[in-house]
């Protein structure tokens, strides 16, 4: 017999139990429940004997003749968890059972088997219980080998996806984590790919059937100081559920639980789900509709205006040693997506290293998507969430693109706005930059990966770059700062804290090296161009 459960069908095509010739005379519709235990029987009270979940075995030698304690037997039974009756002929009755003892079985729903030969009730409990046991053992085994690696996860600091994806492969089902709000948070899947999970998860969601309730699903609470957080939920996709379906959950809920215990977990998780979905949109790993369906799981409405990307990019340095990006972004991102959002009209933005990408419905820009004092509006948000997070602003480059029509114009405006942020994160600090017109750095990371670029750079820069120590940086950085100043001296200077005569000097010798007229307008224009690849690329 397999360590896995044993229903009263299985129970019947057993060896040791068809050697009693067993037929089926009632209880049809039980035949699928679950027997944890064999119990022998011949007493006629069987009230505290039983635990639920037992197969009875009985020659009916107690039960008597009388039709009304035939059925009462039966009803006690019922009352006490047993799962199926089987009675041997030969003792009380001879050729058939009684008519009140099959029908009252058959009403409840109680498989009743008939021995039509002899058999010895003890080698079968011997046997079965036997199996039983070494099955239990097995679970146990499972649970506690799956939950030392669980632990190990969560000591190692592994997200929550990481926990449900080996779940996953445990019990060879896809395992999702939702909120109390219903929103999905995460998901694991080793079977399917992700964007059939979310359909099969959504497919329950937009049904009005609990996904967690419903057939072919099997969840289990996850507790975080004692309030219910949400659930982890297992969907029958491919396995058939068995009995370490369940234990397999509650070990999940539990390291979820303890995961979410650390401070900002639960808001790097969200924020991490969010960006998964936007970055793999915005790279074309996720087609439009998916993607649109997955936003929808997670609070964003699938009817909505024109869709606004936005993106926001930490400048170099910006983050404090020993301090990661997506935990900088942790706390803020909430906040941010707050005041984004306008009633009715959600936002969407989640982080991937330093980089936030969100989507805003029309709406949180006003009536007109391209009017720049709606921006600036946008863009003073987001600085005021900075601020009250004891944030400087000009430590952040924000980019707003352009309304797209829908999700499938979204994911290149997403691109343009990544781009926008990263090249405003290497330029002079702005309030914002608008991701809508496509500037020079934007161009210049859209083409990245271009030999011919750094060529051009190496080519421009490279007989400063050459000279001993640092003083060849140190003259393209006040190459750098003097073309983004426009030419203007006295505020290169200035930015540069140093005496114009100073600066003077390095210009001087910039000349020099590089064999240059920074009075010439194509000069300006390539050696600005060098400097800006330098710093994007």
């Amino acid at each position: 017999m397999a360590s896995q459960s044993l229903t009263v069908a299985e129970f019947i095509e057993l060896p040791i139990v068809k050697a009693g010739l067993p037929e089926l005379v009632a209880g049809t519709e039980g035949l699928e429940a679950e027997v944890r235990w064999v119990h022998p029987l011949d007493v006629p009270d069987v009230s505290d004997l039983l635990r639920g979940g037992e197969m009875i075995l009985t020659t009916g030698v107690s039960i008597g003749e009388d039709a009304s304690a035939q059925r009462r037997f039966v009803r006690d039974l019922e009352a006490e968890g047993a799962v199926g009756i089987a009675v041997e002929l030969g003792f009380a009755w001879n050729r058939e059972l009684p008519k009140a003892l099959v029908e009252e079985a058959d009403r409840r729903h109680i498989p009743m088997v008939a021995f039509r030969r002899g058999i010895r009730f003890v080698e079968v409990s011997e046997v079965v219980n036997g199996s039983l046991l070494d099955s239990g053992h097995a679970l146990a085994r499972r649970g506690e080998e799956l939950h030392r690696i669980l632990d190990r996860l969560v000591l190692e600091g592994e997200a929550a996806e990481s926990i449900l994806a080996e779940v996953s492969r445990r019990i060879g089902n896809p395992v999702v984590l939702e909120d109390a709000r219903g929103e999905l948070v995460a998901l694991g899947s080793v079977t399917r790919q992700e964007d059939e999970v979310v359909d099969t998860w959504s497919g329950l969601k937009w049904s009005d059937r609990d996904p967690g309730e419903a057939e072919g699903a099997v969840s289990v609470q996850v507790m975080v100081r004692g309030r219910t957080w949400g659930r982890v939920i297992a969907l029958q996709t491919d396995d058939e559920f068995d009995r370490f379906t369940p234990i397999a959950l509650e070990r999940a809920a539990v390291a979820v639980g303890l995961g979410l215990m650390r401070g900002g977990e639960e808001a790097e998780l969200r924020a991490r789900s969010r960006g998964n979905l936007l970055f793999e949109l915005a790279a074309g790993l996720m087609e439009p509709l998916p993607a649109a369906r997955r936003a929808s799981t997670m609070g964003f409405p699938r009817r909505h205006g024109q869709l606004v990307p936005i993106a926001a990019v930490w400048r170099p340095d910006a983050i404090e040693d020993g301090v990661g990006y997506e935990e900088a972004w942790a706390p803020l991102l909430p906040a941010i997506r707050a005041a984004m959002a306008e009633p009715d009209r959600p936002a969407l933005l989640g982080s991937r290293g330093n980089c936030v990408l969100g989507v805003l419905d029309r709406g949180t820009l006003g009536s007109e998507p391209d009017d720049v004092a709606s921006r600036e509006r946008l863009a003073r948000r987001f600085a005021g969430v900075l601020t009250r997070h004891e944030v400087d602003p000009g430590s952040v480059a924000l980019a707003i693109g352009g309304a797209a029509g829908g999700w499938e114009e979204l994911a290149p405006a997403l691109v343009r706005a990544r781009f926008a942020a990263e090249a405003g994160a290497a330029g002079p600090v702005r309030s914002w930059h608008d991701a809508s017109r496509t500037e020079i750095g934007q161009l210049l990371l859209s083409m990245r990966g271009t030999p011919e670029l750094a060529r051009f750079s190496d080519e421009r820069l490279g007989p400063l770059l050459d000279l001993p120590g640092e003083r060849g940086r140190d003259l393209v950085d006040t190459l750098e700062v003097f073309l983004h100043s426009g030419g203007r001296k006295t505020e290169a200077a200035a930015e540069l804290e140093i005496e114009r005569q100073s600066l003077y000097h390095r210009l001087s010798r910039i000349e020099e090296v590089l064999d240059v007229d920074l009075k010439d307008g194509d000069t300006v224009l390539a050696l600005h161009l060098a400097v800006m690849i330098r710093r994007l690329l």
